[in-house]
């Protein structure tokens, strides 16, 4: 038995989820349930398998951007996910992650979406091999520990590249106002007691706009941004140092509420 759940929504939770994200992909109620509940089978195996969704459940409100996104390399999508510790509680306080997009990596064509969650933590491979992610899992499960649930998603629901390689395109300015009205609507529904963003744009799109709850802004966990995290520490950016920082300020944060 895990010592964690994946994605146990409440039935009010999931089909109010469904109807904010089917707004931005088209994607039935039944789709949706599959994708979960396949991941959830696949929560303690090993290794690294793949879902896939055709390339047309995004369709780009911006007739110039349908275009790059119908020729990109490679496009991927995240659905959010739900993390708590497996116990008795089912009352737990919910503390939001969010990320900016579910970037993706590819040297050739491919025609559908690859469907992840963020960070891959439905992968137990992810959450306890793989170096990055292991790290931001570790952080996680600090909340998780201390009987927090944590509701993980990206503010950009849709990463596309561009045509010839996997660097990243802006979204539209019309897509990008979707999807940030999609998130305060997920925000709304799961009631996070604090909001969290990892990453300089998921933190400035977050201040953009005005949101009930109160933000809380670190660096992306990634090695990329250790030269942030060490800004920000004042110590070198050692995974032990990361975590203790994280752990003491995400509490002394959340003990204020």
């Amino acid at each position: 038995m895990s010592d964690y759940l994946f994605s146990q929504f409440k039935a009010n939770e999931f089909e109010a989820l469904h109807k904010e994200l089917s707004k931005v992909l088209d994607i039935s109620q039944s789709q949706l349930q599959a994708l979960y509940e396949v991941m959830l089978q696949e929560f303690e195996l090993e290794g690294y398998p793949e879902h896939t969704l055709p390339r047309n459940i995004f369709h780009s409100h911006d007739q110039i951007f349908q275009k790059y996104y119908e020729e990109a390399l490679v496009v991927g999508v995240d659905i959010p996910s739900l993390l708590e510790k497996n116990n008795n509680n089912s009352n737990k306080k919910t503390v939001a992650i969010l990320g900016q997009d579910p970037l993706r990596k590819s040297d050739k064509k491919v025609e559908e979406i690859g469907i992840a969650t963020p960070y891959a933590l439905h992968l137990k491979n992810c959450r306890e091999k793989l170096r990055n992610t292991r790290l931001y899992f570790d952080l996680i499960k600090v909340l998780l520990d201390e009987g927090y649930r944590v509701y993980l998603t990206d503010i950009f629901k849709v990463w596309v590249s561009e045509a010839n390689c996997d660097h990243g395109l802006p979204l539209s300015k019309q897509d990008r106002t979707r999807f940030i009205q999609v998130l305060k609507t997920e925000l709304e529904i799961f009631e996070p007691l604090a909001v969290i963003t990892w990453g300089r744009i998921a933190s400035s799109t977050i201040r953009s706009i005005n949101l009930e709850v109160k933000h809380l802004e670190f660096p992306h966990p990634s090695g990329a941004a250790n030269g942030a995290w060490c800004k920000l520490m004042l110590k070198p950016a050692t995974r032990e140092n990361r975590i203790n920082f994280w752990q003491e300020k995400v509490f002394a944060y959340l003990s204020g509420l």
